[in-house]
C-alpha cells in the first residue's frame, strides 16, 4: 500500500511504515469523528478509535526514531517521510493535549446542577441511556462539593413572573440554544406548581450528548428556575456542564427581559387601542 509519503523517494523500511501507519491513524481519527458526529455510532466505538488512532500514532513516532537511525546510518532515503509521518503522528498524538488547561482548570465531574439538595431528575433522558453509560442519578455530595468550589456562581434563577411564564421562557431558551427538547411537563394549577423540561444537546466537534433538565416551580406570582446539564459519557467535562448553564441560566435572563409579563402585555396592548382611537 503506497502513500501519499511515498512519492518523495524509495524511503527505509521503517520509515515507509512510519508514514503509512500515521495516514492510517489520521484517517481513524477523522472516521471517528465522522461517523459519530453524523451517523451516531455509539460513544464507546468512538472513544476506542481515537484510543486506537493515538496508539497508532505512538507507533509511527518511534518508528520514526528507527527510521532515523537506519538513513543515518545506511544512508537510505526516506527523511522526508520520516518528517511528514512524524509530523501527522505528532499532531494525532499531541491533539488532547489541547485540552489539558480545562483539565487543570476544572473539577473532574460530569454533572452540575443549580440545586444541589434536589437536584431536577432526567427521567426520558435516564430511560435512554445506554449500558455503559453514565448513571442519570446525581452522584451526590462529593460532586457537590467540588461544584460548590469551582462554580460557585451558579444558583437558582428566582423570578417575578408566574410559574407558567417562566416556563415558557425557559422552553423558548432552550429552543433558541438550538437544544432538542424531548419532553415537556408543564406545570398545573395547584400552588406550588411544578414543569419539567428536558432536552439534549451535542457538542460542536464530537457531537457527544450532554443532557439538559429544566425544573421550574412557583406561583402566580413568582418562580424558581433550576437547571441541570450532565454528561452521557466520561468522567471529566473540561468544564462544559457548567458553561452549559450559564449559557441557559443567560437566555432565560435574555428572554425575561425582551418579555412583558402577562398585566404589563395587557397594559400595553390597552395603550395601543387607545392610540388608535384617539388618531381615529
Amino acid at each position: 500500500m503506497k502513500t501519499p509519503f511515498d512519492i518523495l523517494g524509495k524511503s527505509s523500511r521503517y520509515a515507509a511504515w512510519c508514514g503509512r501507519i500515521a495516514v492510517f491513524s489520521a484517517t481513524l481519527i477523522l472516521s471517528a469523528i465522522f461517523l459519530h458526529r453524523l451517523f451516531s455510532i455509539p460513544t464507546p466505538v468512538a472513544l476506542n478509535l481515537v484510543k486506537l488512532s493515538i496508539l497508532g500514532g505512538l507507533l509511527a513516532l518511534a518508528l520514526g526514531v528507527l527510521a532515523i537511525l537506519d538513513i543515518w546510518r545506511t544512508g537510505a532515503k526516506g527523511l522526508g517521510t520520516v518528517f511528514l509521518g512524524g509530523l501527522l503522528a505528532t499532531v494525532v498524538v499531541a491533539w488532547p493535549a489541547i485540552v489539558l488547561p480545562k483539565v487543570n482548570a476544572n473539577p473532574e465531574i460530569n454533572d452540575i446542577t443549580t440545586d444541589w439538595a434536589s437536584p431536577p431528575q432526567f427521567v426520558v433522558l435516564g430511560a435512554r441511556r445506554a449500558p455503559g453509560a453514565n448513571l442519570p442519578d446525581y452522584p451526590g455530595e462529593a460532586f457537590a462539593e467540588l461544584q460548590r468550589a469551582a462554580f460557585p456562581d451558579l444558583k437558582p434563577l428566582l423570578v417575578n413572573r408566574s410559574v407558567s411564564e417562566a416556563y415558557e421562557v425557559s422552553v423558548d431558551a432552550l429552543r433558541r440554544l438550538g437544544m432538542k427538547i424531548v419532553q415537556e411537563t408543564p406545570p398545573g394549577d395547584e400552588a406550588p406548581a411544578e414543569g419539567d423540561i428536558e432536552a439534549y444537546d451535542r457538542t460542536l466537534i464530537w457531537g457527544f450528548y450532554d443532557d439538559v433538565v429544566i425544573r421550574v416551580v412557583g406561583n402566580r406570582l413568582t418562580a424558581k428556575i433550576d437547571v441541570r446539564s450532565a454528561s452521557r459519557y466520561g468522567r471529566h467535562d473540561l468544564g462544559r456542564n457548567a458553561e452549559r448553564v450559564r449559557r441557559v441560566l443567560k437566555e432565560i435572563v435574555a428572554r425575561l427581559e425582551a418579555t412583558v409579563s402577562g398585566p404589563q402585555t395587557s397594559n400595553l396592548r390597552r395603550k395601543k387601542r387607545s392610540k388608535k382611537t384617539k388618531r381615529r
